[in-house]
């Protein structure tokens, strides 16, 4: 409640009780002076001094008559009326009616005739005598002025009596007006102060209700709650802290909390930090949200618990109140979910070393086989000695890609997308792969049907290896299964949403319905029938699965034991629009031919980029500049023209726009140079915006010469050859070729300590920082220029990984970055 109202009302009271008692002190002298009758006392002054002159003028009549007793009746007349006259003449009182000049004249004629006649009364008799008579005459003469200075002193009182009445009245008034005030402000200070009571009745009740529910809580609460004074004495403990800690509340109220619960080994620690509390206010533990310590039963036994403590304050005084939980049973579902974890990772671990193992046991006869293929000479073949090794090229070739993606598969487990998205005739991947398995099929006397029930499928949009390698699965799993009967392949537009549904279909044993839930986890086998004449690491369906969703599609399965299965495939495979993708081109590019002369500036931070540019630009005829930094280019090209500049976009300091435009504002005639942009970007959005930037090209790493010809023929010249901007974008493996085997090594060396740092300083911090992506950016380039695929994927993710997202993926990334520094 605010206290202003009280002191603004206490200030006013006081106030108008001090006017109070000034006027009434002011009334109270005015009555004074009133009751005293002032004038009626002096009228009776003024009035025997006239009486006085009268008998003075009677005494010196009787005594011309001559006696000597006369003449001392006129000595003490005159000194009775000089009596009279002195006073009235020296009263501070009558001081006032001198300002009158009636009675100034009245005086000062009495004062003269006294005056005159002191010589007379104390002279001798005969002379006081022999004056007489002139006495007399001066006396008669007086006694109109006596009678005026009467007269005039009772005007002059009655004017001033009635002038402190009038003031009387008016000081009535104002205090009669101020009594007013002052009892209206006491009739407010009285609703105030009956509004005050109903306030304070009405927190009252809050406040017990508040009191009432927190005991209610406390009381209900399924945790300990124990409420402890600045003594560290319970003073609150609920039913929950009888069970958990084994004390009755009757014990535990009134006594010391660090004796009752605290284990003896923190009893020390516990009240230094009570001290500390106290003395400075400084905690570690209250308000500190959930913290995990230990506490002590009634039976001596000693057990984790969690707790928190707040301070409150009850009556006026500072309390701590704890809530605890047991968390023994916590504890132990956590150990026992580290173990699971670890076992997990175990196996995860034995997992990969198997798959690693078996991938690069397969490699090395694979490679021999397709060495092998490449070699035969076809043109002395039949057609079906060519159409079998075409199945067994397109058999290894998805086996080999199998071998892969099982190295890749924690990859696909972490959400990173598919790399090989495409243009491609969806019918002739489909025939291709069932021919390729027509020799399986022929074995088990199975045939292989493969129809489209709607089209055409000759060009679409979607990832073809991927696509090939599901089907291969799904295919190979239907003949492995089924033995004299019929696969059945069928495709189908469902006209809506681009979605294509493939379904693969046999006439085998079937699938229980119990593993129907469980056949497209990790190496999980069926035990059929055919179960001791079949083998498998039991991944087939699980990469299958991953592989579908990769590529944003759905598979379901389902099965009848003994009749058959049947696996549908549902992916978005949109119809392809010229210009969309690059379809994939095996034939040999005409690299295009330059007149000699010209110049070009390279501008990147990554040293293997611009060796590997700078040689191919030689090559192309190109005189080449080098700069490590978009500020050492700008300083270049300011001094020296060049025909062309390449500029990588991703670099410290300035990027590869801002030099441009830094460029573009130079005081010199070149400044309007061609450019093209040189980025590890794949997004359609980031190319966008770097060609907005007045770039005349886009080069996406690594980079081969010819993709590097066309741009620099349509940034020169405005056009360029078709089949060169149409290359794969991705060709790893040309820098060893290029500069050979020991430069490779030696950049390599240098590759690995820089994945090795940058390994480092992200277990060293749990976020992900610019400066991170800014280096994954540049060892990916490094990484696509060595034939790094797996190094190229991974800085890639790391380079595009957003700060929210880095939580979930850091563990894998760390983890995939530790496989491949272990080896190399």
């Amino acid at each position: 409640m605010r206290r202003w109202p009280v002191t603004v009302f206490v200030l006013l009271l006081m106030v108008s009780l001090v006017l109070v008692g000034a006027l009434g002190r002011e009334v109270k002298s005015d009555l004074e002076v009133l009751s005293t009758a002032e004038n009626d006392n002096m009228s009776w002054l003024l009035a025997q001094l006239e009486v006085e002159l009268l008998k003075l003028e009677v005494a010196v009549q009787n005594a011309t008559d001559g006696t000597d007793a006369s003449l001392t009746t006129v000595r003490n007349r005159f000194d009775i009326f000089y009596s009279r006259a002195a006073t009235l003449a020296e009263s501070s009182r009558l001081a006032f009616l001198l300002e009158d000049p009636a009675v100034q004249i009245a005086m000062m004629a009495v004062t003269n005739f006294l005056g005159g006649a002191i010589p007379v009364i104390d002279g001798p008799d005969d002379q006081m005598r022999a004056a007489l008579p002139s006495l007399s005459e001066q006396i008669s003469s007086l006694r109109p002025e006596a009678r005026e200075l009467a007269l005039a002193a009772i005007q002059r009182y009655a004017g001033r009596d009635a002038t402190r009445r009038a003031e009387l009245a008016k000081t009535l008034t104002r205090l009669a007006s101020l009594l007013f005030s002052l009892f209206l402000l006491l009739v407010v200070a009285f609703g105030f102060l009956v509004s005050l009571f109903r306030q304070g009745q009405r927190l009252a009740r809050q406040s017990q209700a508040a009191s009432n529910r927190f005991e209610a809580a406390i009381t209900s609460s399924l945790d300990a709650v124990l409420v402890v004074d600045r003594l560290g004495r319970i003073i609150e403990y609920n039913g929950a802290a009888e069970e958990v800690f084994g004390y009755t509340k009757d014990e535990a109220i009134g006594a010391d909390m660090a004796k009752l619960i605290v284990p003896e080994h923190l009893r020390a620690a516990h009240q230094a930090g009570m001290n500390r509390f106290l003395e400075t206010g400084e905690n570690k533990v209250i308000e500190a949200g959930r913290i995990r310590l230990e506490g002590l039963r009634r039976s001596g036994e000693v057990f984790p618990v969690e707790l928190t403590i707040s301070l409150a304050k009850t009556a006026g005084e500072q309390v701590f109140v704890s809530f605890l939980r047991d968390i023994t049973e916590e504890l132990q579902t956590e150990e026992d979910l580290r173990a699971a974890r670890d076992q997990a990772r175990e196996s995860d671990q034995a997992k990969s070393d198997l798959l690693t193992v078996m991938s690069h046991e397969m490699r090395t006869p694979l490679n021999g086989i397709l060495g092998s293929i490449e070699l035969i000479d076809r043109d002395n073949l039949t057609e079906q000695q060519r159409r079998h090794i075409r199945s067994i090229s397109v058999s290894g070739n998805l086996l080999l890609s199998h071998v892969n993606d099982v190295l890749d598969f924690s990859r696909l487990g972490s959400g990173a997308g598919l790399r090989d998205r495409s243009q491609f005739d969806l019918e002739q991947v489909v025939r291709e792969v069932a021919d390729s398995l027509s020799a399986n099929a022929d074995a088990r006397d199975n045939g292989v049907e493969v129809s489209f029930l709607s089209g055409p499928f000759t060009n679409v949009t979607g990832y073809k290896t991927a696509l090939q390698q599901c089907l291969y699965n799904l295919i190979g799993n239907a003949i492995e299964f089924t033995r004299d009967g019929t696969i059945s392949v069928e495709v189908e537009a469902l006209g809506r949403d681009d979605l294509v549904e493939i379904r693969v279909a046999d006439t085998g044993v079937g699938i229980a319905p119990e593993y129907l839930d469980t056949i497209f986890e990790e190496f999980v086998t069926i035990d059929t029938g055919f179960a001791r004449e079949t083998s498998g690491t039991g991944l087939g369906l699980a990469i299958t699965k991953r592989l579908v969703q990769a590529m944003g599609g759905d598979i379901s399965a389902d099965s009848i034991p003994g009749e058959g299965s049947l696996f549908t495939i549902l992916l978005p495979l949109p119809a392809s629009t010229p210009g969309e993708l690059q379809v994939e081109k095996h034939a040999t590019t005409q690299v295009p031919a330059f007149p000699s002369g010209l110049t070009a500036l390279v501008v990147d931070d990554n040293e293997i980029n611009r060796l590997i540019l700078r040689d191919m630009l030689q090559e192309l005829g190109f005189a080449v500049e080098e700069a490590e930094s978009g500020k050492e280019a700008v300083s270049i090209v300011h001094n020296q023209a060049f025909d062309i500049v390449l500029l990588d976009i991703s670099m410290p300091g300035i990027d590869g726009i801002e030099t441009l435009n830094l460029i573009r504002a130079l005081p010199v005639a070149w400044r309007d140079v061609p450019a093209i942009a040189v980025t590890a970007h794949a997004g359609a959005k980031d190319h966008a915006v770097i060609l907005s930037a007045d770039f005349r090209g886009l080069l996406v790493k690594p980079v081969p010469k010819a993709r590097i010809a066309a741009e620099l023929q349509r940034a020169l010249y405005g056009q360029a050859d078709p089949d060169a901007s149409e290359a794969p974008i991705r060709q790893m493996g040309e820098f060893e070729a290029r500069f050979g085997r020991e430069k490779y090594q030696e950049v390599m060396s240098r590759f690995h300590a820089d994945l090795g740092q940058l390994r480092t300083d992200l277990h060293a911090v749990p976020q992900l920082a610019p400066c991170h992506r800014q280096e994954a950016h540049r060892l990916a380039g490094s990484a696509a220029i060595l034939d790094q695929e797996r190094a190229w994927e991974l800085m890639q993710l790391i380079s595009g990984c957003q700060a929210e997202q880095w939580g979930d993926l850091r563990p894998q990334c760390l983890a995939d970055l530790d496989d491949i520094l272990a080896a190399d």
